[in-house]
């Protein structure tokens, strides 16, 4: 939802005058504010970072890299048995093989993950 919606909402359905006035000032005052104030963050950050709070790439792919790509079974066996089934669902068949040629030797070791 968002404010100027729920303010309308409210004034519509014949809501004390004096809360809709002051929530319109809310309003008008919270939107500009918030977004000056996220120019003012991305103009005033090292330019290099800038790239880091937007991406095209998904979750998921990003989920399915972690787990081809890691090394260490704690992080691999956390984006597995952590996340919903659904994210890795793509490489369900990969990541079978994986428990099955570990289990027993999890069962012996009992890792803290």
């Amino acid at each position: 939802g968002s404010l100027p919606a729920a303010v309308k909402f409210y004034e519509g359905e014949g809501g004390d005058n004096r809360i809709v006035i002051l929530a319109w000032r809310l309003v008008y005052i919270l939107i500009p504010s918030t977004l000056i104030m996220v120019c003012f963050f991305f103009l005033t950050i090292e330019e290099t970072y800038r790239k880091t709070f937007m991406s095209s790439t998904r979750g998921k792919d990003l989920l399915i890299k972690r787990i081809r790509e890691t090394k260490d079974e704690g992080i691999k066996a956390g984006a597995i048995f952590g996340n919903s089934k659904h994210l890795w669902k793509s490489i369900e068949e990969e990541a079978r093989d994986w428990v099955e040629v570990n289990w027993s030797k999890w069962e012996e070791e009992k890792p803290k993950w």
